[in-house]
C-alpha cells in the first residue's frame, strides 16, 4: 500500500506540473488574481468562523463564563457595557465577514471562470499553431480522428482538470487557514489531525488507482472511437462496396461498451471516495475531540471554550478535506487526457534548422538538386545522392517505377521534408535559406490526389491568394480549361463542391487544384502525377490545362504515365532512389536502358 501511496502521490505530482504549465501560457497574472482574492476568502472565512466560538461561550455560559479574546477585546475598547451589547457587536462583525466573504468568493469564481475560458482557449490555439508547424510525419503516423480526438475530447477534458485545479488551490488555501487555526488553539492534538489525514490518503490510496486505471483506459478508448468513426465514413464507399456495414456498427458498439464501462468503473470508484472519506475522518475527528477531552479538560489543561472552539474548526475543515480528496481523485482521473495533450503540446517544431528571411525574387539561371539524400524515419530510404539540374524555363520530367523518390523529390523541393545530406539550390543559394513567405508564394504544386476544401468552388481556386481581382480569377479559370464547367454549375463559382470535392469529378478536381497554382502565377510549377488516375478524356483535357500553366515556367513534372511527358525538355530517370539515366526522350530510348524498358512496359 505504502507503494502504491507513493506512486499515486508522484503521478498527482505530475498532473499537478502539466496544469501548471498549461496555465503559465497565458501568464502567472490571472492565476496570481484569483489566488489573492481566494485569500480573501480565506480572510473573511476565518474572521466570521472565529467569532462564532466566542459567541457561543458567551451565550452558553452566560455572564460568569470567561470570555474568549475577541470579546476580551471588546471589554477593554467598550468597557461598562453589558453581555447584550457585546453580543450584538459580534452578530454585526459576522454578518459583515460572511457578506464580504461571499462577495469575495462571488469575485474569485468570477476570476476562475475567466482564467478557465483562457486557458481553454489558448491551449487550443497553440496546440492547433504547434501542429501547423510539425514535421509531416506527424500526421503520417497519426491515425485518422485521432487528432480531432484531441481538440475536441481531450483538450475539454484538460479544460475541466484545469477548472478542479483552481478550485483545488482555492480550498486548499482556507484549508490551510484552518490548519494554522488549530496548531495555533493546541499543537498536540493537531498533529494528530495531520495523521487523520495521512492515514486519510493511504486508504483512498486503492480508490485512486482505480480512476486513474479508469481514466487512461477512457483516453485510450476515445481515440479508438474517434479513429474508428473517422475511418468508417471517410471510407464509406469501400464500406458499402464490401457490404462491411455490419463489421462497422458492431465494431462501433464494441469499443462504445468499453468506452461506457470504463466511465462506469470511475464512476464507481468515485462514489466511494466522499462516503468513505466521510466517515473516517468523522471517526477520526471525534475520537481527537474525545481524548481532548478526557486527557485535558478534565484534568484543567485546556479550557472547555477552546474545547469547543477547536471541535468547531475541525468540524469546519472535515468538509474541505472531503473535497480535496474527490478533487485529487478527479484529477487522477482525468490524468490520461493531461498527458496526452502534453505529448502533443510538446510535438517537435519543423523544420529543426528554421528557414531564412532572404526574399527569393525568382529564378534567373537554374534550380540544382546538389547530393540530395533523405531516408524516412521507418528507416525506408528514399532518395540517395540525387544531383540534377533544371534551367530557367525548363520542363523536366522525373520519371522511373513507384517507389523510386520522385515524390519524395518533390516535397524536399516544396520544403516539406530536411535532405539527410545535400540541398537544394536556386541560382546557387541554398533553398532553406529564403523566406517561407517568398519562397512559396514562387513555387506552386498540383498533387495527383487535389485536395478541396468543404467550400465553394471560388473560395478553394482563390485559397492562399490575397487581393485577387476577377480578371485574374477569369484568367486562372480560362486556362486551367474551367470555363465550361463553372457555367454548367448551378451557382458558378459559388457553388460548394463538398468535402476534398466529393460533389465535382476527378478531373474537375484537378483542374481546379491546376487554376489555384497558377493563380499564385509561380515561377516553380510541380506537377506531380497529376493525371494518373483519370481516364482518357478527363486527361486530355487536364493535360491540356497542365501545359497551359507550364508555359513559361520552369517546371517539374512527377509522372508514371509516360505519354504525359512526351514533350518535357528532359527526363531524369529513378529507379531505388538514385538518378540512373537522364537526357532527352530520343537519347533514352536509344541507350536501351532501364526507360527504354519502361517505354516498352507501357
Amino acid at each position: 500500500m505504502l507503494k502504491r501511496f507513493f506512486a499515486q502521490t508522484r503521478d498527482f505530482a505530475v498532473v499537478i506540473r502539466h496544469l501548471r504549465l498549461e496555465i503559465g501560457s497565458v501568464g502567472l497574472w490571472p492565476f496570481a488574481g484569483v489566488f489573492a482574492v481566494s485569500m480573501f476568502v480565506m480572510l473573511f472565512e476565518g474572521v466570521g468562523v472565529g467569532l462564532l466560538v466566542p459567541m457561543l461561550s458567551l451565550l452558553l455560559g452566560g455572564e460568569n463564563a470567561t470570555p474568549m479574546r475577541p470579546i476580551q477585546w471588546l471589554q477593554s475598547h467598550f468597557p461598562g457595557q453589558s453581555p447584550s451589547v457585546y453580543l450584538s457587536l459580534v452578530c454585526i462583525a459576522i454578518v459583515c465577514a460572511i457578506a464580504a466573504k461571499n462577495a469575495a468568493s462571488y469575485t474569485s469564481q468570477i476570476l476562475a471562470s475567466r482564467l478557465k475560458r483562457r486557458v481553454a482557449t489558448n491551449m487550443r490555439d497553440v496546440l492547433f499553431e504547434r501542429l501547423h508547424r510539425a514535421d509531416l510525419d506527424v500526421f503520417d503516423r497519426a491515425p485518422g480522428g485521432e487528432i480531432a480526438n484531441i481538440f475536441l475530447v481531450e483538450t475539454y477534458r484538460s479544460t475541466v482538470a484545469i477548472e478542479s485545479f483552481i478550485g483545488y488551490v482555492q480550498r486548499s488555501s482556507i484549508a490551510l487557514f484552518y490548519l494554522f487555526a488549530l496548531f495555533y488553539i493546541s499543537l498536540r492534538l493537531t498533529l494528530l489531525v495531520v495523521v487523520l489525514a495521512v492515514v486519510l490518503g493511504f486508504t483512498l490510496s486503492f480508490v485512486y488507482g482505480r480512476l486513474s486505471r479508469a481514466g487512461i483506459a477512457v483516453a485510450d478508448l476515445n481515440h479508438r472511437l474517434a479513429t474508428t468513426l473517422t475511418q468508417s465514413f471517410a471510407g464509406v464507399r469501400v464500406v458499402r462496396a464490401a457490404n462491411a456495414q455490419r463489421r462497422e456498427i458492431d465494431e462501433f458498439k464494441r469499443l462504445n461498451g468499453l468506452q461506457a464501462d470504463a466511465e462506469y468503473a470511475s464512476a464507481r470508484a468515485s462514489s466511494l471516495l466522499f462516503p468513505l472519506t466521510e466517515t473516517l475522518a468523522v471517526i477520526g475527528a471525534m475520537t481527537i475531540v474525545g481524548c481532548a477531552y478526557a486527557f485535558l479538560v478534565r484534568p484543567g489543561h485546556m479550557l472547555s471554550s477552546y474545547l469547543l472552539a477547536y471541535g468547531f474548526l475541525l468540524l469546519r475543515l472535515l468538509p474541505l478535506m472531503n473535497q480535496l480528496y474527490s478533487m485529487q481523485g478527479h484529477l487522477l482521473y482525468l490524468a490520461g487526457g493531461i498527458r496526452e495533450v502534453h505529448h502533443w503540446l510538446q510535438t517537435p517544431i519543423y523544420p529543426v534548422r528554421p528557414f531564412g528571411d532572404v526574399p527569393f525574387t525568382g529564378l534567373q539561371h537554374e534550380l540544382k538538386f546538389e547530393g540530395v539524400s533523405y531516408t524516412y524515419p521507418n528507416g525506408t530510404v528514399a532518395l540517395r545522392e540525387v544531383t540534377f539540374a533544371v534551367g530557367v524555363g525548363e520542363t523536366v520530367a522525373i520519371v522511373g517505377p513507384s517507389g523510386s523518390g520522385k515524390s519524395t523529390l518533390a516535397a524536399i523541393l516544396l520544403r516539406f521534408r530536411t535532405p539527410a545530406s545535400g540541398r537544394v539550390t536556386a541560382d546557387g543559394r541554398d533553398c532553406w535559406e529564403f523566406s517561407p513567405e517568398t519562397w512559396h508564394r514562387a513555387t506552386a504544386v498540383v498533387e495527383q490526389d487535389a485536395f478541396l476544401f468543404h467550400g465553394t468552388l471560388r473560395e478553394n481556386v482563390v485559397y492562399g491568394c490575397q487581393g485577387i481581382t476577377d480578371e485574374e480569377l477569369a484568367r486562372a479559370i480560362t486556362v486551367a480549361n474551367l470555363d465550361e464547367v463553372v457555367r454548367a454549375l448551378p451557382q458558378g463559382l459559388d457553388t460548394l463542391v463538398g468535402e476534398r470535392g466529393a460533389m465535382v469529378s476527378g478531373g474537375q478536381r484537378q483542374r481546379i487544384a491546376i487554376a489555384r497554382a497558377i493563380l499564385r502565377d509561380p515561377g516553380i510549377l510541380i506537377l506531380d502525377e497529376a493525371t494518373s488516375h483519370l481516364d482518357a478524356v478527363s486527361e486530355q483535357l487536364v493535360q491540356q490545362a497542365l501545359q497551359n500553366a507550364a508555359r513559361g515556367r520552369t517546371t517539374i513534372v512527377i509522372a508514371h504515365r509516360l505519354s504525359t511527358v512526351r514533350e518535357a525538355d528532359r527526363l531524369i530517370v529513378m529507379e531505388h532512389g538514385e538518378v540512373v539515366e537522364q537526357g532527352t526522350w530520343e537519347s533514352l530510348e536509344a541507350n536501351r536502358g532501364l526507360f527504354h524498358r519502361l517505354v516498352i512496359g507501357v
